[in-house]
């Protein structure tokens, strides 16, 4: 079964043009994108991790789960991949480790088809759990699919989300020096 975008036909039967417009995630419509979560730069015990977390955030009161999450660990070949071919062949590549991971300069962890809810239950617990990546330096950084995404290669949309978290997370000469530095 392909996966029907919501956003794929306008109302006057062409594409929607969703370059350039940016999208408050409190805007989109739970399940505007399969259900899962897409990750690069963890190592397999950090993986592990995020995978018990999002089990617990996804919990009923007696502990059982309530959905499964799947989770698509990227491969070095996959940044020449879309976004929307990623999150259409979610449930295949759940839990696979590919033979040749991607590695970016900051963890990443992209979650798709969460309500707002369970966005930020998802992101406050899987940060509490202090991740560092391959190469121990760098928090992850979250993001959430969204419509403009999509056609973006993920190479490309690494790169840009890359960007926006470092230049944020940037001291700036108001702040003083770094932690530890006179």
């Amino acid at each position: 079964m392909l996966f029907e975008w919501p956003w794929a036909v306008g109302r006057d039967g062409g594409s929607k043009d969703e370059s350039g417009k940016f999208l408050r995630h409190s805007s989109l419509q739970p399940g505007c994108a399969p259900l899962g979560v897409v990750v690069a730069g963890l190592v397999e015990d950090e993986l592990e991790e995020v995978a018990a977390c999002i089990e617990g955030v996804w919990q009923g009161a007696a502990g059982e789960p309530l959905l499964h999450v799947p989770i698509a660990v990227l491969a070095e070949s996959d940044l020449r991949l879309r976004l929307r071919d990623i999150l259409a062949d979610l449930p295949a590549r759940d839990s696979v480790l590919p033979d040749r991971p991607a590695s970016a300069r900051v963890p990443l962890i992209l979650l798709s088809g969460f309500n707002t809810v369970q966005t930020s239950a998802t992101v406050r617990a899987v940060r509490a759990l202090e991740l560092r990546g391959e190469d121990a330096t760098q928090r992850p950084m979250f993001a959430v699919a969204v419509p403009k995404a999509l056609s973006k290669t993920l190479r490309v949309l690494i790169d840009e989300l890359e960007g926006d978290h470092l230049a944020n997370a940037a001291p700036t000469l108001l702040d003083g020096p770094p932690d530890g530095d006179v």
